[in-house]
């Protein structure tokens, strides 16, 4: 082989070995970006979009899923003439196109239609992208995570979008500025010269307040009542000191109570202690249980004796016409003990030395 062609062959050689270093070096640079499936997404923005250019990232919480790739006008993307009622409405938003990673959205299998109904799902569910800053190099990002739908409403639009619609959210930073500008705007509405003479009168009052109160301070009736306060402060000190020793007597004599009460319970337990309490108590149990029987016993009394007391009444029913003719004799034989008393009364010879009584014929 000639010098010539060697010489060929290892230029070929090294811009082959060179374009397979640069080939590599894409890859790993790129984090192998290249095998990785896209999908084309994008927003409107009603703010500056200073500090975002094409190809700066799309986070989702930190994480990098995708980078800018077009930044343009809603007018220009889809052709609005000045003459179009919405140039002036929605013509100046500002159309970010952004490519997404597909797993990092809904998975790589998902295509078509079925990532269609997955992205709708995640708007629903809050997913909105904002324009974020990133440190103190005045370079921005955006980024795509989750707010409360209900506070950030996608934009009502009037044209097909070419790619997916994304809604957004403002940006912290929008949003303080709004604030800031709502704040000033009231201020500026407030009147505020109506405040100051308001002020002005307040701070007068004020100051007529610390001088009374100052001369009130002052006064005699003050210095009186905290003389008068002193001298109260000194009997309470004097009825406290007195209330000490008096409580301390009383500590002794409960002491002394407390004394006595141990000893007569001592004593207590000295007599009724031991056998003595056991008796007394058997004692108790034993007449508890005659009463009890007693009570258990006296339905039965009653009834025996109600039982005697009809069966009373009945024998003197019976009797009664006994009884009557039983009285009559007594009061017959008593009336004729009567008569023959009398008749000894008068006549005594008579019945001791009367005839005797004529003889009966046979």
């Amino acid at each position: 082989m000639a010098a010539g062609s060697r010489n060929y062959f290892r230029v070929g050689l090294f811009v082959f070995g060179a374009l397979l270093l640069i080939v590599a070096g894409i890859i790993v640079l790129g984090g192998g970006s290249l095998f990785q499936r896209t999908v084309t997404i994008e927003t409107y923005v009603e703010e500056s979009v200073q500090g975002l250019d094409v190809g700066s990232p799309v986070r989702y919480r930190g994480v990098k899923v995708g980078s800018v790739s077009q930044i343009t006008f809603v007018g220009t993307a889809y052709n609005l003439q000045p003459d179009d009622p919405r140039y002036f409405q929605v013509g100046q938003l500002v159309t970010v196109r952004m490519k997404l990673e597909l797993d990092a959205l809904a998975g790589g299998a998902a295509t078509g239609l079925q990532l269609e109904a997955i992205m709708r799902r995640l708007v629903g569910n809050g997913l909105r992208v904002r324009l974020a800053s990133q440190g103190i190099t005045g370079t921005s990002y955006l980024e795509v995570d989750y707010v409360p739908p209900e506070r950030n409403p996608p934009l009502k639009i009037s044209w097909t979008p070419d790619f997916f619609y994304l809604p957004s959210a403002p940006s912290v930073i929008s949003r303080l500025s709004t604030a800031a500008e709502q704040v000033f705007t009231r201020l500026e509405e407030a009147p505020l010269e109506k405040v100051i003479l308001e002020a002005g009168s307040l701070l007068s009052e004020l100051r007529e307040t610390n001088r009374r109160v100052q001369a009130l301070v002052a006064g005699e009736r003050v210095s009186a009542a905290v003389d008068d306060i002193g001298a109260v402060a000194k009997r309470l000190r004097g009825i406290a000191a007195s209330a000490e020793d008096n409580i301390g007597n009383v500590l002794i004599d409960l002491r002394e109570i407390s004394m006595r009460l141990n000893g007569f319970s001592q004593e207590l337990a000295t007599q009724f202690g031991g056998n003595t309490l056991r008796v007394i108590a058997q004692g108790l149990r034993e007449t508890i249980a005659e009463v009890r029987q007693a009570a258990a016993t006296l339905p039965d009394t009653a009834a025996t004796a109600g039982r005697a007391t009809r069966r009373a009444d009945a024998i003197l029913a019976e009797g009664q016409q006994d009884l009557n003719l039983l009285f009559a004799n007594l009061s017959a034989i008593s009336q004729n003990l009567r008569e023959l008393t009398e008749s000894a009364k008068r006549y005594p010879s008579q019945l001791l030395f009367g005839q005797p009584p004529r003889r009966s014929e046979p």
